[in-house]
C-alpha cells in the first residue's frame, strides 16, 4: 500500500492495465454474491444443515481479513504486481480445489485458500490502479474501478442462479478459472512490475497479533453458529470463552508491540477514526447479512429456485450500484456526516418495514423495497471511507485503510453467523428477527455519523 505515483511509467498502456486490474477486483467481489445464492443448494447437495454451510462464506471472509494486514509489508518487499499475481494465483487455485471438494469440511478448508487470495487481490488492484493514475486522472480511474466492482452485487446473483441451473454447484467455482486466467494474462502484459523497497526486507508483519486476533474471532464465530445447533451449549460456551481470552490478549498485544499491529487499535485515539471503523463494521454486518439471507428468503417465502432465487439480492445490488458509485463524489461537497446520517436513517426505516411486513409482501414489492435499501445503504459506506483520508495524516492512511477494511470483513462474517443462528433457532420468525437486528445496526450507523467529519473545508 505504497503511495501512488504522480505519473504512470513511460510506455504503460493505462487503459488495458485498468481493465485487467478492475476485472480482478470484480472477480473477487463477484465470488461472494455468487456463493451467497448457493447456500441452500450446497446444504442439499451435502445433506448438511445451514449452520455448517454458512462456514463456506465465513471461512472466505476470515481468510480475506487475515490477508489484509500482510498486504502493505508484502507489497513493499516484493512489489505490488507480484502480490497481485500471488493473490490471483491463490484465488484460482482455491477455486479449482473447491470444485473438487467431496465434503463440507473439505470445501470450507479450501475456501480459506481462495479467500486468502481474494483478500490480497482486490486491495492490491486498487493500489496498483492508484499508482498508474496521474493526479489529473486519479478520480476518474478510481471511479471506473469502483463502478466495475459495484456491478458484482447486482450481477453475482444472476450468474450464480444460471450456474446452479446446470445442476452442478461446482460451476460456481470453475467459472472463476477462465476469467482469472484472462485477467492474469492481461496483468502480465500491461501492468508494470513495481520495484520492491529494500528497506522493507526486515521482518515487519505482526504474525503473533494476527494469530491471536484470527483465532480469537474464530472462537466467537464458532460459538455463535454452534449455539444454533442442538446440543451445542457447552461447546459454544467453551469456544466463546477461549475466543474472548484470545481477543483480550490481542488488545494488550496491540498496545505494546514494537511492530505495526495487524489491526492497529492505537489509531482509535485519532478524532473521528473510531467512528469510521465502527460504521464500516456495521456496514459489513448489514451488507453480508442481507446478501446471504435474501436468497433463503426468496426460497422459503416465495418458492424461488435457481436464477430467480437471486432476484432480491440483484434488486439490492442495483440500488448499491447507483449509490456507492455516486456517494463518495457527493461527500466531497457535503461531507460524510449528513450523507451517512440520511442514508442510515432511510436504511433503518426500510429494513424495519421489511422485518414487520416482509412475510406478507408480494415479491415485486419486496424487490422494489430492496432497490430502495440499496440506494440508501450505499450512501453510508463510500462517504465514510472518503472521510478516513481527511481524518488521518498521510503516513497513517495505509494502516488506517487496512484496519477499516479488516473490520468490515470480520463484521461481515459475524453477519453470516447471525443468519445461521437465527435461522436454526427462531423458526419461521427468523426473517423478522434478523432484519429487525439489521435495522438496529443501521440506526447505530446514524448515531455514529455525528462523530464523522462534516463538510470539507
Amino acid at each position: 500500500m505504497g503511495p501512488a505515483a504522480s505519473t504512470p511509467a513511460a510506455g504503460v498502456r493505462t487503459g488495458p492495465a485498468l481493465v485487467a486490474l478492475a476485472g480482478a477486483a470484480w472477480l473477487a467481489v463477484l465470488d461472494g454474491t455468487v456463493v451467497a445464492v448457493a447456500l441452500g443448494p450446497l446444504a442439499d447437495a451435502f445433506g448438511t444443515p445451514l449452520t455448517t454451510v454458512v462456514w463456506v462464506t465465513i471461512a472466505y471472509l476470515l481468510a480475506a481479513a487475515t490477508a489484509l494486514p500482510l498486504l502493505g509489508w508484502a507489497s513493499a518487499r516484493f512489489g505490488g504486481r507480484a502480490v497481485f499475481l500471488t493473490g490471483l494465483g491463490l484465488f484460482l487455485l482455491g477455486s479449482a480445489l473447491c470444485a473438487l471438494a467431496r465434503s463440507p469440511g473439505m470445501l470450507i478448508g479450501l475456501r480459506v485458500v481462495q479467500g486468502f487470495g481474494g483478500g490480497l487481490l482486490e486491495p492490491s488492484a486498487m493500489t496498483l490502479t492508484a499508482a498508474l493514475a496521474t493526479r489529473e486522472s486519479m478520480g476518474r480511474m478510481l471511479g471506473v474501478m469502483s463502478t466495475v466492482v459495484n456491478v458484482a452485487p447486482a450481477g453475482g446473483p444472476i450468474l450464480g442462479g444460471l450456474l446452479l441451473q446446470t445442476g452442478h454447484w461446482q460451476w460456481l467455482f470453475v467459472v472463476n478459472i477462465p476469467l482469472g486466467l484472462l485477467v492474469g494474462a492481461a496483468a502480465l502484459a500491461y501492468v508494470p512490475a513495481g520495484r520492491p523497497d529494500p528497506a522493507a526486507r526486515r521482518p515487519g508483519a505482526d504474525l503473533r497479533g494476527l494469530a491471536l486476533l484470527t483465532a480469537g474471532y474464530l472462537g466467537v464465530l464458532f460459538a455463535v453458529t454452534r449455539a444454533g445447533e442442538q446440543g451445542g451449549g457447552w461447546p459454544a460456551l467453551a469456544a466463546a470463552a477461549a475466543g474472548i481470552v484470545l481477543l483480550a490478549a490481542y488488545v494488550r498485544h496491540a498496545f505494546t508491540t514494537t511492530v505495526t499491529p495487524a489491526l492497529d487499535l492505537r489509531l482509535l485515539r485519532r478524532p473521528g477514526f473510531a467512528a469510521s471503523v465502527a460504521v464500516m463494521g456495521l456496514v459489513g454486518l448489514i451488507m453480508y447479512g442481507q446478501i446471504n439471507a435474501l436468497p433463503v428468503v426468496g426460497l422459503e417465502q416465495h418458492g424461488l429456485h435457481g436464477l430467480d432465487q437471486g432476484l432480491l439480492v440483484c434488486a439490492l445490488g442495483l440500488g448499491l450500484l447507483v449509490s456507492m458509485t455516486t456517494g463518495g463524489r457527493i461527500s466531497d461537497r457535503l461531507g460524510a456526516r449528513a450523507l451517512v446520517r440520511a442514508g442510515a436513517a432511510t436504511t433503518a426505516t426500510l429494513l424495519a418495514t421489511f422485518a414487520a411486513t416482509g412475510e406478507h409482501l408480494p415479491l415485486a414489492a419486496a424487490a422494489a423495497l430492496f432497490v430502495a435499501v440499496g440506494l440508501s445503504f450505499g450512501l453510508t459506506a463510500a462517504p465514510t471511507v472518503a472521510s478516513l483520508y481527511r481524518t488521518l495524516p498521510p503516513a497513517e492512511q495505509p494502516q488506517g485503510t487496512t484496519s477499516v477494511f479488516m473490520t468490515l470483513q470480520l463484521a461481515a462474517s459475524l453477519g453470516v453467523a447471525l443468519l445461521s443462528l437465527l435461522h436454526s433457532r427462531a423458526g419461521t420468525d427468523w426473517v423478522a428477527l434478523l432484519f429487525a437486528l439489521l435495522a438496529v445496526a443501521a440506526a447505530g450507523i446514524g448515531l455514529l455519523a455525528t462523530r464523522l467529519p462534516g463538510r470539507p473545508a
